[in-house]
């Protein structure tokens, strides 16, 4: 009997001990902390705006096979330049061969993200057969090489500018032709040189810009 009770005592005596683990491993606090972050998005834009400026002319003159300029806007044998600034655009008229307008085009990045740029030209000429191929077309910039059709190289950042010069030019090799009767055809009856500036993230490729824009280069 007194061997049972010892087992007795002490089987209570372990029930006991393990009461008291299970008590404190449910009271243990362990240290800690955590922190939250917010992450705020909002867009980037491009935009463009593009402003014509600073016409000057050139013309042949009898003592000079290049053409010079002629200090004023009109040419030498009587044509005309007129630069209108509100509807960002310019007309020249009466021009022979060897008279050239060249004219500022200033683009600057108006959008909240850089952007890079790309002018291109559209000619729409009626006159005598062979017209067109004779109206010259350049574009340069101080700071970059630029061709028409082209994406620049280097992007530009928001707020700034970049001033491309263009000229327009019909060739010196121009020819007057007759009809059939001998009467003089007007070589040029109307042409419309139209500049578009496309404009695209800075970080976007060429073939993505142009899908993104619907500009085809020329083949």
């Amino acid at each position: 009997m007194m061997k049972s009770k010892k087992t007795a005592l002490l089987t209570a005596g372990l029930t006991v001990l393990l009461s008291a683990a299970v008590i404190v491993g449910g009271t243990f606090a362990i240290f800690g902390t955590s922190k939250t972050r917010e992450v705020t998005i909002t867009t980037g834009s491009v935009d463009i705006s593009a402003e014509f400026g600073d016409v000057t002319l050139y013309s042949l003159t009898p003592s000079s096979t290049e053409a010079q300029p002629t200090g004023s806007l009109s040419f030498n044998a009587g044509g005309t330049a007129s630069l209108d600034s509100a509807n960002g655009s310019i007309a020249l008229t009466g021009i022979v061969p060897g008279d050239r307008a060249e004219f500022t085009l200033t683009v600057t990045n108006t959008g909240a993200a850089a952007a890079r740029y790309l002018i291109a030209y559209d000619a729409t000429v009626t006159g005598v057969a062979g017209a067109e191929d004779a109206l010259n077309y350049t574009v340069t910039a101080a700071d970059e090489a630029v061709s028409f059709g082209s994406w620049s190289a280097e992007p530009l950042a928001a707020g700034e500018s970049v001033t491309l010069n263009i000229s327009v030019e019909l060739d010196k090799s121009a020819v007057q032709v007759t009809d059939g009767s001998g009467a003089v055809q007007t070589f040029i009856t109307q042409a419309s040189v139209v500049f578009t500036i496309y404009a695209g993230q800075a970080n976007a490729s060429d073939a993505d810009l142009n899908g993104a824009l619907g500009f085809t280069p020329a083949p």
